[in-house]
């Protein structure tokens, strides 16, 4: 063969080798990608199989923000639980990883810890199971050793990789520039870092040397008002609502819990029966907010779907044109995951709707950040002025008490006084306050007692409190007498003194001692009796749990046209001084961090702040436990206390003559 034919050996084959290949590379959504090649195992998914996304329409949008020809380049998804948050991060990751391949990736939690675990639980199974172990690998091809897979690092073939990392490490994270950040469950994560300053931020600043291309998903469930991180995002973005049509008028709107049509004059929202007190599941259904229509669990799926009109509506202007946010409450759960009566079942345990309160206060913060999506207000903020002065009541002043009026609006007379003592060192601080069966209270009495020094056992200030506990005796406005059935006496100053004072008495005088919260470990207790080195009975009062009771008491606001007044409400005389409501205010909730960092809230007086009246508010509800603790276990021999039965028991007229 000559040398020219040699030169050309091949070159057909060549030419049409190369002809065949494709003018340009195929590009796929992030759905699309999905769709085809992504398993869903039954380990990690209540949905399990080939991934579907008309399962849950309202993420397609979400994901969508993912393919790299999207102009959005951050996405914020405030949400509740049970909405397949997992499966869509999951999914962004799986597109990047084994279709762009190229992108370096940061998947961040609150610990390196719950990094690790969704590595090896979550994302490695899920690249097992959609078939793609092959495509995971080192970048040092030299070396046998290397898969290019730990839970601590994935690398695949095209030159990408994945590092998980806990919040709590940024500056371990400070070697990587990143394409794709995925933050998961901010709320969770601690709230600064000390000198380092807020974790989300200084994980979005991973993303700056690509800052023009970079994507980033921020999702959690939201969980306080005022320190949500995913709150303080979903607001920097454009805040879209997922709207859909109702079946019969064809209204666009949200999911939405309750609310009322003024025009129409009919309520709206998520509706149900209860038969003999038990929700009735079969009942549960959503109306609509034009025509008042009921939808149920089975038009969950025509209600979600796009090609029946749902759609994402954004509702403000985001601070950046390419910054996307997004809520989705858990009452967009697809069908086969949580259903409309487990949301209203969770509702239910925290509020009745009889009594319309508050059940149980952590209940119903569970109840609005995994169901409704919201951060929850802490109960406690700061106590106005203006809301305590609403409390007095124009029908009595200091030293009455307004039966005709409880009798209306509170439930009931009045059914015994309790009268609360809080010592220092030149005074007495003395408070009665009488409890309703609602129970409402009423602040009867108020007094300063005031000596150069209480802590004298002489002093004329226990002689006037003696007197008072013994002889004095108030005359109801309906002829009713009453005397003082319990006193709590704060022994947190003049400890000896106090002890021996309420030793004279048989029963019915006490001293306590106040806690901000439980010791680690131990038990939650609202008050506990305990003994002193001399046998002197006393109280432990768990004074937070009483201050998160008292204060959105008194921010309450109440008219006699809104009808019978909430449990717990506080009424005070007409002629209370201004100085003294305002001990009432000086207290505020606020958020403190650890040394980990970690958001915690404690009550706070500033400085030297007057507060007497307030202690002794919170002095009083402890002090209707402790009555109706005693009376449950003394009188019907329960170890808890059943109120039906001691409202019963007191409405007789026991401590009233």
């Amino acid at each position: 063969m000559k040398l020219a034919d040699q030169k050309t050996v091949g070159l057909d084959w060549l030419i049409e080798q190369i002809g065949a290949l494709p003018v340009e590379l195929l590009h796929e959504t992030p759905r699309r990608f999905n769709e085809m090649f992504r398993y869903l195992p039954e380990s990690v998914s209540p949905l399990p199989g080939p991934m579907r996304f008309d399962v849950n329409p309202p993420m397609i949008e979400i994901l969508e923000c993912f393919d790299p020809k999207s102009p959005v380049r951050e996405v914020n998804l405030k949400k509740g639980v049970q909405v397949t948050y997992t499966t869509l991060l999951e999914s962004v990751l799986f597109y990047y990883a084994f279709h762009i391949r190229t992108v370096p990736i940061m998947f961040t939690t609150a610990d390196k810890e719950l990094s690790n675990a969704r590595v090896e639980n979550n994302i490695i199974p899920m690249i097992q199971q959609s078939g793609f172990a092959d495509r995971v690998r080192s970048s040092d091809a030299g070396s046998s050793r290397k898969r290019g897979l730990t839970k601590h690092h994935i690398q695949w073939e095209g030159g990408g990789f994945l590092v998980p990392f806990g919040a709590q490490s940024p500056r371990k994270a400070r070697q990587f520039s990143i394409i794709l950040m995925l933050m998961d469950e901010i709320d969770a994560w601690p709230f600064n870092l000390g000198a380092d300053g807020d974790p989300v931020k200084l994980f979005t600043d991973r993303c700056a040397s690509y800052w023009l291309v970079r994507k980033i998903l921020r999702g959690s469930t939201p969980l306080i008002k005022g320190a949500s991180a995913i709150q303080k995002q979903y607001l920097r973005g454009d805040q879209r609502e997922y709207l859909v049509l109702c079946r019969k008028c064809n209204f666009a709107q949200p999911l939405r819990w309750h609310g009322t049509n003024d025009d129409k004059k009919f309520d709206y929202g998520f509706k149900w029966d209860l038969d003999d007190g038990q929700l009735v599941v079969d009942s549960v259904r959503w109306h609509c907010r034009e025509c008042g229509h009921a939808h149920y669990e089975h038009d969950k799926q025509k209600l979600f779907s796009p090609a029946e009109g749902a759609h994402w509506h954004p509702t403000a202007r985001p601070v950046e044109w390419d910054i996307r946010s997004y809520h989705l409450p858990a009452l967009y759960s697809p069908v086969g995951m949580q259903p409309w009566y487990k949301c209203v079942a969770a509702y239910l345990d925290a509020w009745d709707p009889v009594e319309r309160r508050v059940r149980d206060v952590m209940a119903f913060q569970v109840f609005y950040n995994n169901i409704l999506g919201e951060p929850f207000e802490i109960i406690g903020n700061k106590v106005h002025f203006a809301m305590v002065s609403g409390h007095r009541r124009p029908e009595y002043r200091l030293g009455q008490i307004p039966n005709y009026f409880a009798q209306e609006y509170s439930g009931s007379e009045i059914l015994f006084l309790t009268c609360l003592v809080d010592v220092h060192k030149e005074f007495l601080a003395v408070a009665v306050v009488g409890w309703t069966r609602t129970p409402c209270m009423y602040l009867i009495d108020y007094w300063y007692w005031r000596d150069a020094d209480c802590e004298a056992a002489d002093s004329p200030v226990w002689g006037k409190l003696r007197e008072l506990l013994e002889t004095k005796e108030w005359v109801a406005d309906d002829g009713k007498k009453y005397k003082i059935v319990l006193t709590l006496i704060d022994a947190g100053f003049a400890n000896d003194l106090v002890c021996t004072f309420c030793s004279e008495y048989e029963a019915g005088v006490y001293p306590t001692l106040g806690r901000d919260r439980p010791a680690k470990n131990q038990k939650i207790l609202e008050f506990a009796p305990f003994k002193t080195a001399a046998g002197y009975t006393g109280y432990r009062i768990l004074v937070d749990h009483y201050k998160d009771r008292l204060a959105p008491v008194l921010r309450r606001d109440w008219q006699r046209i809104s009808g019978p007044q909430y449990p717990h409400h506080f009424n005070a005389p007409i002629d209370v001084p201004d100085k003294s409501l305002k001990e009432l205010t000086k207290e505020t909730r606020r958020e403190v961090l650890d040394k980990k960092g970690q958001r915690t809230y404690q009550w706070y007086r500033p400085g030297n702040a007057r507060n007497e009246l307030w202690d002794l508010l919170v002095m009083a509800n402890a002090a209707l436990d402790i009555i109706a603790w005693d009376i449950c276990r003394l009188q019907f021999d329960r170890e808890t206390v059943a109120w039906d039965e001691f409202w019963e028991y007191v409405g007789s007229g026991i401590f009233f003559s």
